[in-house]
């Protein structure tokens, strides 16, 4: 199983067809650098594109209300039509709490009284005509809207989510594990990779992502342990064995020189990918590490904004582009990524944050993804909100299972599950 830089940039430049356009190479020594032109054309034309698919729906659906239902720290989007279509998401399980007020104070006048069938420019004006407020807490808001939007015109027309912004070109999702945050750094290595492994038979899932240095995002090059981060690198592929994909997240852990030398541990114990080991907005330091390394990088979930990752894709500060669905503002936004991602011949996997929901948006997401990496972050089954509360809900087409580590795509209508009616009503609308 050797995965290293040349191996991945030839199979996604068969993937995608498209590095020629753009004049991109990660192969060292490159003779000329691309100009600014070429490096950006194809990206900016992929960028023009529509993403809802607005032939489905004929005529206009107005959308009449849009309303915050809270229960503490958790929240959930509700939207209506004119004509009484309604659809319903579940929000972020950590961060939204902390900018309720947004909703109404700024987000709710670029949605209510609008066409559902417009939520390209929507989606627009909610993230970038809103400059002295963008970032994650303004984004997570404009993706659970989003993501109710999405179901409620599904259950219009009849289609999964995902159907409504693109084809299904990934039926299955192969999944890697990417929990266990915190056991994987405080935990002896010996006992959270135990953890791993028996989570890793239970989902049959081939790939499983580990966590590097103390994940303080502020390059401190600080262990919680003397040694432990290099002690849980080697433990794994002996735990796991040389056909198992293993990745790591460094959460911006490190400085470049010791992000390379943990980078030369992981190209030496053959990792797949090696994710934000520098902070992830020192996008020039992040470009040091990825020339000296021959392993895939991986980053981009705490990105914001297009087009920083216009940046990201044109100068292949990544291999792997990861825009979180929450984070980055929902899966027509994410979808502008990938198509970016594909031109330039890289692969992309939606990131998502944390429980709740977000196995199902995610599945949605890389269903119809174009460029999708081989693998995608699963943080299994349990959907519980920010209060700790198991969401229940029923699936409309088909239990959520892995087998083999896949996922089958959903198959029901809008985002393809019914939440408990009862669930919903403990929680009010929101007013301040």
């Amino acid at each position: 199983m050797k995965s290293n830089r040349r191996n991945f940039i030839a199979s996604a430049a068969i993937a995608g067809g498209a590095v020629s356009t753009l004049g991109l190479s990660s192969c060292k020594g490159s003779a000329k650098k691309p100009s600014y032109e070429s490096r950006y054309a194809a990206l900016d034309e992929a960028l023009k594109q529509p993403v809802l698919k607005r032939k489905l729906f004929p005529d206009p659906i107005i959308i009449e209300s849009l309303e915050l239902l809270v229960d503490r720290n958790n929240c959930l989007y509700r939207v209506r039509s004119k004509d009484g279509a309604e659809g319903i998401s579940v929000g972020h399980s950590i961060f939204a709490a902390s900018s309720y007020p947004m909703v109404k104070r700024i987000l709710s006048g670029f949605f209510v009284g609008e066409d559902a069938r417009d939520l390209d420019q929507m989606i627009f004006n909610a993230t970038e005509r809103t400059v002295k407020r963008q970032g994650i807490p303004l984004n997570l808001h404009v993706a659970g809207i989003e993501f109710a939007i999405l179901d409620m015109l599904g259950t219009i027309a009849n289609k999964p989510a995902g159907e409504l912004i693109g084809d299904v070109i990934n039926p299955e999702v192969s999944i890697y594990l990417g929990h266990r945050l915190r056991e994987l750094r405080d935990l002896e290595p010996e006992e959270s990779l135990e953890l791993m492994y028996q989570d890793a038979i239970k989902t049959e899932a081939r790939a499983v992502k580990l966590r590097a240095g103390r994940g303080d995002n502020l390059a401190t090059d600080i262990d919680n342990a003397p040694g432990r981060t290099e002690k849980l690198i080697r433990l794994a592929r002996e735990k796991f064995g040389d056909d198992f994909h293993l990745m790591i997240d460094g959460n911006g852990s490190y400085s470049v020189k010791e992000a390379i030398r943990i980078g030369r541990i992981l190209e030496e114990y053959n990792y797949t990918f090696y994710e934000e080991p520098i902070p992830w907005d020192w996008y020039e330091e992040q470009k040091i590490v990825e020339r000296a390394m021959t392993i895939p990088m991986a980053g981009g979930e705490e990105e914001f904004g297009i087009h920083g990752f216009r940046y990201l894709i044109g100068n292949e500060v990544f291999q792997i582009l990861q825009p979180d669905l929450f984070y980055f503002g929902g899966m027509t936004r994410t979808m502008k990524v990938a198509r970016m991602v594909e031109a330039a011949g890289l692969k992309v996997t939606p990131h998502i944050s944390r429980g709740g929901l977000g196995f199902l948006y995610m599945l949605h997401m890389v269903a119809v993804c174009p460029a999708a990496y081989e693998f995608h972050e699963f943080k299994l089954f349990e959907a519980r909100d920010a209060n700790g509360t198991l969401i229940p809900h029923d699936t409309k087409a088909g239990p959520f299972e892995s087998g083999g580590g896949k996922i089958k795509a959903p198959k029901g209508s809008g985002l393809g599950v019914v939440i408990d009616p009862d669930y919903i009503k403990t929680h009010k609308p929101y007013t301040a």
